[in-house]
């Protein structure tokens, strides 16, 4: 009887940007109402890359450390993670600003606050003096800095 050699199996191939990404969406999907953009946003953080990367090169594999990454990733969010909270940033008044857990995530409609103040800025005559004490990530007197200049 001869024993032949087994023959080598061959590794699974890389998964793909395209393929990670349509897993993730419907890993997604029971847990929120925007599950392709959420994971899109998810993998680009973690490749630190601009989302568009993702559309211009779906064939790119990721290495195992980014999937291990990226599944840790997806299922905090599926647990009720805030979004803001993984990637570490929220966009508020067309502005980054980086957050964690120790502060609150701003609210849309607080960028009507920002609104409010700025319109009272302009129309007053003299600078005025702004404070905005114990809110957490101070989004509202960036955003207020950044577009009253004037403004202390």
């Amino acid at each position: 009887m001869t024993v032949t050699p087994a023959s080598p199996i061959a590794p699974a191939p890389p998964l793909t940007v395209a393929e990670a990404l349509r897993r993730a969406t419907a890993q997604l999907r029971p847990c929120t109402d925007t599950p392709r953009l959420e994971a899109e946003l998810l993998l680009a953080h973690l490749l630190q890359v601009p989302r568009v990367t993702l559309h211009t090169h779906p064939q790119r594999p990721l290495s195992a450390a980014q999937h291990t990454a990226y599944v840790a990733l997806l299922g905090r969010r599926a647990l009720g993670e805030p979004l803001p909270y993984l990637t570490g940033q929220i966009e508020f008044y067309g502005l980054d600003i980086a957050l964690d857990p120790r502060v609150l995530i701003p609210r849309p409609e607080t960028e009507q606050l920002v609104d409010l103040a700025l319109t009272h800025c302009r129309a007053s005559p003299t600078p005025l003096t702004i404070a905005d004490v114990g809110t957490g990530s101070g989004c509202i007197a960036i955003a207020i800095a950044r577009h009253a200049p004037r403004a202390r």
